[in-house]
């Protein structure tokens, strides 16, 4: 039987927190192929949800609090706890479907060149209730053979090995910490040779209407997504205009707000142009101990198609002592 360790990072939440574990907890195939421990990494300033999880769940899950506040910060903090080596990332406002977490981990079992596994991403509730949050149409796939790449995978719910998950530092709790951390996460697995796959057979429900969240009850969320593409384009050194599928990445959030949209983009980087500053430095420090195994940028892993096509011939051979031990 295998062993999964699924981390919920959470932010107040109570009621969907709960709602969240339970359906993880009635997934289909636990105790029969696989036994779970479930990792509550809880970002919340007061013991309210702590205190209702300890209420309900008792000793059925692992409760913790990251010692630095955020997003990817939780997330990290649960992986340093996971014992298994397969983690699950499975944010507090996700729904999981019966089948979800057996799909996750025969996926995983099954695409030998995959590093991390993601699916569909459907919204619940609110004005886009079953429509596809992820993937959307700007989200790229290649299929080769029984296999379908993507670029990237936003981090609501992702399955990957934990010694993949070390050796490519995890999340990055400095300049990502509150926002963009798959984004990041995704083009770093790339460049050390990890592929990102997706498949169908995994989907997860994305509660619109809760509590709390950092697209939710705010006035300007695109100057958060401005801010976000300037610190991946310099990251990843995209600084002139052959990258088109970044180009048309920035044209798929902007696109709605018609010309006004130039005006959104300059705006949210004046928003956040003191955090850009900050950050500046510590990316220019990550820039030079960087050593990729495959140059990629950022959104752009299909265009570069030999570097592709070797990073995924290579792939099942890098990934087949951690795959020898675990299945």
């Amino acid at each position: 039987m295998r062993e999964l360790s699924v981390i919920v990072p959470t932010f107040k939440r109570i009621d969907q927190t709960i709602k969240t574990l339970d359906l993880i907890f009635s997934s289909n195939g636990l105790g029969e192929k696989f036994v779970l421990e479930v990792i509550v990494s809880d970002d919340t300033s007061d013991d309210q949800l702590k205190d209702a999880l300890n209420g309900k769940f008792k000793d059925k899950i692992i409760y913790s609090k990251p010692k630095k506040k955020g997003i990817a910060s939780s997330k990290n903090n649960g992986a340093k706890i996971a014992h298994s080596e397969i983690l699950i990332f499975c944010d507090s406002d996700m729904e999981v479907e019966k089948d979800t977490i057996l799909n996750t981990l025969i996926a995983l079992e099954s695409h030998k060149t995959a590093g991390a596994v993601g699916g569909q991403v459907i919204w619940r509730t609110g004005n886009k209730d079953g429509q596809h949050d992820r993937p959307r149409k700007e989200d790229r796939m290649v299929t080769v053979g029984e296999t379908t790449y993507a670029e990237a995978i936003y981090s609501r719910y992702i399955a990957t090995y934990k010694e993949v998950f070390n050796k490519v530092g995890g999340y990055d709790d400095v300049v990502f910490n509150m926002r963009g951390e798959g984004s990041d996460l995704s083009v770093r697995y790339w460049r050390a040779g990890f592929p990102l796959v997706y498949d169908e057979s995994l989907i997860v429900h994305h509660v619109h209407e809760v509590e709390g969240g950092i697209i939710r009850n705010v006035t300007h969320p695109e100057w958060g997504i401005a801010k976000d593409l300037l610190l991946l384009a310099y990251k990843y050194d995209i600084s002139d205009d052959k990258y088109k599928n970044f180009v048309d990445t920035v044209k798929a959030n902007f696109e709605k707000f018609g010309q006004e949209g130039y005006y959104r983009i300059i705006e949210g980087i004046g928003q956040n142009l003191d955090f850009i500053c900050q950050a500046k430095p510590i990316l220019d420090g990550a820039k030079q101990k960087m050593k990729p195994e495959y140059d990629f940028k950022f959104l752009e892993i299909f265009s570069e198609k030999e570097l592709f096509n070797q990073c995924v011939k290579a792939a099942e051979s890098k990934l087949a002592n951690i795959r020898t031990e675990i299945f």
